[in-house]
């Protein structure tokens, strides 16, 4: 998640920011001048940007919504058969996630908190821009199954197996790094691998 659209250098720097903190430590326990630190800010100028925590706290679950999001638009509307878009959407989000640890754990904080953000932003954005991308990909899981090219799969507990099993693995790496030591000491190779499981596991779960 490189520049925002729309906003300013310091905006963006302070989005950025304020993910680390929240990610790190969760709303509630996160404090605006940790967050002005990690942004190189004085609190003053966090304030002129953002008038106080919760709206920061919004304004960064927007941007993540709307850039994990664009991700998986991204890949549904390529013309490509669903097997093909299945690989990309996989490889995609393993890849952000890779790029953006701390969006897990932000995710973990914000649920197990009630998720009442992130459910008001949805809530706003169902069916409209991008919102719209679980909706998508649910049409196109039914488009598979119309032509054949799957078994008849319930979209969304497919949609939610496929994003539990791409943020599982990184939130239990510490623990699963005991057995697999792989995963500290050959990251790229271990991504890889899992990138093809996921996708062998699920695409030869649906195959007709």
């Amino acid at each position: 998640m490189g520049h925002i659209a729309g906003s300013s250098e310091t905006e963006t720097q302070i989005l950025k920011a304020a993910l680390c903190v929240f990610g790190q430590k969760g709303k509630d326990g996160a404090r605006m001048q940790e967050i002005a630190d990690e942004a190189g800010i004085n609190k003053a100028m966090l304030h002129y940007y953002f008038r106080n925590k919760d709206t920061l706290y919004e304004a960064v679950f927007r941007h993540v919504h709307g850039h994990f999001f664009s991700v998986i638009e991204s890949e549904t509307s390529k013309e490509q058969s669903f097997k093909q878009m299945l690989k990309g959407i996989i490889d995609a989000l393993l890849d952000e996630h890779v790029q953006h640890p701390d969006v897990n754990r932000l995710w973990t904080h914000e649920n197990l908190s009630g998720a009442h953000v992130v459910r008001r932003i949805l809530e706003e954005s169902k069916g409209t821009g991008l919102g719209s991308a679980p909706g998508v990909l649910a049409e196109r899981i039914r488009e598979a199954v119309d032509k054949g090219e799957i078994r008849s799969v319930h979209p969304m507990h497919f949609t939610m197996t496929l994003m539990g099993s791409i943020i599982f693995f990184f939130l239990a790496a510490p623990v699963f790094s005991t057995l697999m030591p792989d995963i500290v000491e050959h990251p790229e190779k271990v991504l890889a691998e899992r990138k093809q499981h996921l996708f062998d596991i699920l695409y030869n779960g649906l195959s007709n």
